[in-house]
């Protein structure tokens, strides 16, 4: 071992010399504090013996311009001190050193001092090392779950056939999804629909899913029946699969007027049936085993049929939104999913996300959530004409929510609306800018449509709290009044565009008389905001409707 000596005394050296050369150990010398850093820096000792009080530069100076130089790297220093105080003491351990041992040296003691103080050391190189090591395989994993994201994301991208008769959600637990959606077009022009849902999540549940969308796909072009496309994903998936895994699913075929729907289901929730107003007419019960967990001579193939009336709905979910637990614990459940489909709710698809978020509050998902409506009427394919000139893996959508006053005096829905709009492409990107634009359309539905407050009143510091202090007593007595939200997405254009639609059950205002703020002003200037955001703003003749045009453009 390599010891840097530092101490102004040459017999003192010359004495630490001797013990440690006869020890084995090679010595380095230096005189001063001063000495000791530039030598240190040359030699790269493995310990150093520090005096404290010395010429130029004493220890404690030195010790932390060695510690300085170190950074992450251990090298024990221990001062050699004829100083016995407590202050003292206390000093040479807070500017970097390890120990201390007092003047006259002892021999034994300082000998047993560099063996600890090797063993701290090289301890310390053994970890260091393994931080190292882990930092690498850290970096590793990172770069892999980049590499397997992008295929999976690649491999998906296209995994649902735009069609007017289907909408979905899709939610994912972790950066990996276990559940995967399909959709392919027949041969004979119907829909095919498959909803899978893998045992766990993450990566492990991912992997799943590649086997099961190449055999899905290779079913759909040579026109499987439903009860041969699911006898091949369970062959496909008990052959892939580790025992433990498998994958709740349900297959589903739409003929071309979506007046037959046949469709297989296995260890899924109950397939929810409603009238084209949203009405529930029947829960279908799951009849099979999962996909990959019977053998193929076992499996169960039978299949059922049900011959809808026009507009008639399927809802096909995981049960990541039945398991969804709120801060109580407590499930969202069968009962409360079913109870959104009584025919009360216009759009029961938009309501049933809005009210799961709503349940879950600030609480992370527990597990993967996906679900698919299919409208059984003639089935509309986009045409490849058409999907051409819209923007990559857009569809137009709609999202329709009426606020009544319970809801009004809960939470703001801005966030849930702007999250379920960012699931469509090319929105996620637009979230801050679309969340202060609905955020001010709300706040004047609900303070000057609704609550109907003047706005005048923030004109002075003591109104502009008498203002709030309006707004929090008018709100909490609130038993009446409404507001209706409503976006649109337009894809007709090379970047598409968002109507968005407000309308409260206020008086109204005098449109006519619409101001604009300046600098100066308190109040008022979010509408001028949102003219700057927008293609355009426009109201209607009385001040209860306002409707705005958002270009989904990519340098916002």
């Amino acid at each position: 071992m390599k010891i840097l000596v530092v101490d102004d005394t040459e017999a003192n050296r010359k004495l630490l010399s001797w013990i440690l050369e006869d020890d084995g150990h090679t010595v380095v010398e230096a005189r001063n504090g001063q000495e000791g850093v530039e030598l240190f820096q040359s030699e790269s000792p493995d310990l150093v013996l520090m005096d404290v009080m010395m010429p130029v530069m004493d220890g404690f100076d030195a010790t932390k311009a060695i510690r300085k130089i170190l950074g992450d790297t251990h090298v024990p220093i221990i001062f050699l001190t004829a100083l016995s105080d407590d202050s003292s003491l206390t000093k040479c351990l807070s500017v970097g050193g390890d120990d201390f041992l007092s003047k006259p040296i002892n021999e034994q003691v300082l000998q047993a001092k560099i063996k600890a103080h090797t063993r701290i050391r090289d301890l310390s190189e053994e970890l260091n090392k393994q931080k190292v090591e882990l930092e690498k395989l850290n970096a590793l994993t990172e770069r892999e779950h980049e590499i397997a994201k992008s295929v999976f994301e690649s491999a998906m991208s296209a995994s649902l056939q735009d069609c007017a008769n289907t909408r979905h959600y899709i939610s994912p637990a972790t950066t990996f999804n276990g559940d995967i959606l399909l959709s392919a077009p027949s041969p004979s022009g119907g829909l095919y629909v498959l909803l899978a849902d893998f045992t766990g999540h993450g990566l492990p549940a991912a992997i799943g899913t590649i086997p099961l969308s190449q055999t899905f796909y290779d079913c759909t072009i040579i026109g499987d029946s439903v009860s041969d496309i699911a006898r091949k994903l369970n062959k496909a998936l008990e052959e892939f699969l580790p025992d433990f895994m498998f994958a709740a699913a349900a297959i589903l075929e739409m003929n071309i007027d979506g007046t037959r729907v046949t469709f297989w289901a296995g260890g899924l929730p109950d397939i929810i049936i409603t009238d084209a107003e949203g009405k529930l007419k029947e829960t279908v019960t799951s009849m099979h085993m999962p996909l990959g967990v019977l053998e193929d001579v076992d499996f169960e193939r039978e299949v059922m049929i049900r011959h809808p009336e026009p507009g008639d709905r399927f809802y096909v979910y995981t049960d990541g939104i039945t398991e969804s637990e709120n801060i109580g614990g407590d499930m969202f459940g069968d009962e409360r999913m079913q109870d959104m489909f009584d025919g009360s709710h216009k759009d029961p698809f938009t309501k049933l996300l809005y009210d799961i978020k709503t349940f879950r509050g600030n609480l992370p998902q527990n597990d993967d959530i996906t679900i698919i409506e299919l409208c059984c009427t003639s089935v509309k394919l986009e045409s490849e004409d058409n999907f051409l000139d819209r923007p990559k893996g857009t569809l137009p959508w709609s999202i329709n929510m009426d606020l009544d006053a319970n809801t009004l005096i809960g939470p703001s829905p801005v966030a849930q609306v702007i999250d379920m709009m960012g699931a469509s492409p090319g929105v996620s990107e637009h979230k801050d800018y679309l969340h202060t634009i609905m955020s001010e359309l709300f706040s004047n539905a609900l303070e000057h449509g609704v609550l109907g407050l003047s706005s005048e009143l923030k004109m002075t510091e003591d109104g502009y709290l008498d203002y709030y202090q309006q707004r929090e007593e008018r709100l909490s007595a609130l038993d009446s009044g409404k507001i209706t939200i409503n976006v649109e997405f337009i894809a007709d254009n090379e970047y598409g565009k968002l109507k968005i639609h407000f309308n409260d059950s206020g008086k109204g205002f005098d449109v006519s008389n619409t101001r604009t703020s300046d600098d100066n002003d308190s109040f008022g200037r979010g509408v001028d905001l949102i003219k700057t955001l927008c293609d355009s703003i426009e109201y209607n003749e009385t001040g209860t409707e306002v409707t705005v045009i958002y270009t989904l453009k990519s340098d916002y």
